[in-house]
């Protein structure tokens, strides 16, 4: 593919990311897709043929960079505990990021059978390789004494939920505590990998 058709396909993506994001899946048209990444209806069907394989490509992208961002985080020579620490911080910048992401999966996936089994189908094979990298080396590190046993998967689970819980409410749970919500956000990315490390600590 040469520089110019990447563009223009990367172009199309961060479209359709942000025509999902903000209308949801049921109320985004190609059309307007193609007129926000500047391209004809026709071009956009040539890349990509319909709004379901759009969809298909964007999060596909999202999970695989999640999923990066742990596999990094985990896959350095830092100590369990560390590298846990760094993961856990990544993902919460992952979330602030992308913060309509959590509430179009939970507003829009969750209630489309369709949508739901694609996400799935992604999340499955990256979270299996995740959980299975991050179990091995959470064995070692029990045996040896360094840190408490924690079901692999639970760990995913909670450092995902304290995150996504976080960033969604914060808005919210800023002006309960009356402070900034850059604060509050700086705030619980320190009190969440906190909570995580100290559930692991010996």
């Amino acid at each position: 593919m040469s520089p110019k058709e990447s563009n223009k396909e990367r172009h199309i993506l961060e479209a359709a990311e942000a025509e999902f994001l903000e209308k949801g899946y049921g109320k985004s048209r190609t059309t307007e897709i193609a007129r926000r990444a500047g391209v004809t209806h026709a071009m956009l069907h040539y890349y990509f043929r319909t709004k379901e394989n759009l969809f298909d490509v964007v999060f596909r992208h999202k999970v695989q960079a999640i999923a990066e961002i742990l596999l990094f985080s985990f896959s350095s020579d830092l100590p369990l505990l560390e590298k846990i620490r760094n993961g856990m911080e990544n993902h919460f910048d992952f979330i602030v990021a992308n913060e309509k992401l959590p509430n179009f999966i939970f507003s829009e996936i969750f209630a489309e059978e369709k949508l739901r089994s694609i996400l799935v189908a992604h999340i499955k094979d990256k979270s299996e390789f995740v959980i299975g990298s991050l179990a091995r080396e959470m064995e070692k590190e029990v045996a040896g004494g360094k840190v408490r046993h924690m079901d692999p998967l639970d760990l995913i689970v909670s450092m995902i939920s304290l995150n996504v819980f976080s960033v969604v409410c914060s808005q919210v749970l800023s002006g309960v505590l009356g402070i900034d919500r850059n604060e509050f956000l700086a705030r619980r990315k320190k009190v969440n990998t906190d909570l995580i490390i100290s559930r692991l600590k010996v």
